[in-house]
């Protein structure tokens, strides 16, 4: 009688609609992801809390500066990121100006009528042959290294 009503039991369990007993359900049931995709991904359209916009180009950019400026900061700021490249004077004659192209020289004219939200939104997304520090300074300091810039134009 006791074999008759495991076996019955044992009928009545393995039907298609009972979900079977899993060793590691959480990797069974893992969410579907595509190839390069991570499941963690935030929502499309969603934006970061304390995300900063930037415009398309430097031409349609309007940064404005919310630093007063330091001297000594922009100076130590621009010999750190600018100097290799554009040298001491802002003229183009760095170090590795002789290994690479030439970049351009600061002080003309040229680009002393760009306006400060331009050359900010070159250091944060670099050109052609300038890299981009956007990444390895915040804002405040590119307004610093642009101010600093500034005083090698003559113009404070």
């Amino acid at each position: 009688m006791v074999v008759r009503l495991f076996v019955l039991a044992l009928l009545v369990a393995c039907t298609p609609e009972t979900t079977k007993l899993q060793y590691m359900p959480d990797m069974a049931d893992a969410p579907t992801v595509k190839a390069q995709e991570d499941y963690l991904d935030p929502p499309l359209g969603s934006v970061a809390r304390g995300a900063i916009f930037y415009a398309a180009t430097a031409e349609t950019s309007t940064a404005k500066s919310k630093v007063t400026f330091n001297a000594e900061q922009g100076k130590h700021l621009y010999e750190t990121f600018c100097l290799a490249c554009h040298g001491a004077g802002g003229k183009g004659d760095g170090p590795v100006s002789e290994d690479f192209p030439k970049p351009p020289d600061l002080t003309l004219p040229l680009y002393q009528q760009r306006s400060n939200s331009f050359i900010f939104h070159r250091i944060t997304f670099g050109t052609a042959i300038m890299p981009a520090y956007g990444h390895m300074t915040d804002p405040a300091e590119r307004w610093q290294i642009i101010y600093y810039l500034r005083t090698l134009q003559g113009e404070r």
